[in-house]
């Protein structure tokens, strides 16, 4: 899944911010799932900063707590990731962890994140 946008920076700008954006409703959305019981699994949206995406991964919710170890990695399913915002730092059988390329999506992540100080 690739996304295409003009070559000048404040297009390439909108569309990192657009992106991060997405990725962190994401995020937001797996944060609200109740209950959070260590022991169980729970279905979490993937936080992949393409509009309308519906996908969904089944984890146990430890394993989710393993990506979210700081304030800027998130879940995608593989194809998800956007080489102009994500990293991919680590592949998984089900989904991929990717941390933020950009200071402005990294601090937007940062900003976000109710876990961070």
């Amino acid at each position: 899944m690739t996304e295409s946008f003009a070559n000048d920076s404040s297009s390439k700008e909108r569309f990192q911010r657009r992106a991060a954006a997405a990725e962190i409703n994401g995020r937001q959305v797996n944060e609200a799932i109740e209950p959070r019981r260590p022991e169980g699994t729970a279905v979490f949206v993937c936080e992949c900063g393409h509009l309308g995406c519906t996908e969904t991964v089944e984890l146990p919710v430890v394993e989710y707590e393993e990506v979210r170890t700081d304030f800027d990695r998130f879940l995608v399913v593989p194809g998800h990731e956007i080489d102009e915002v994500d990293k991919v730092v680590e592949r998984r059988r089900r989904y991929l962890i990717v941390v933020k390329r950009e200071p402005e999506a990294r601090e937007m992540a940062r900003a976000s994140d109710e876990r961070s100080p």
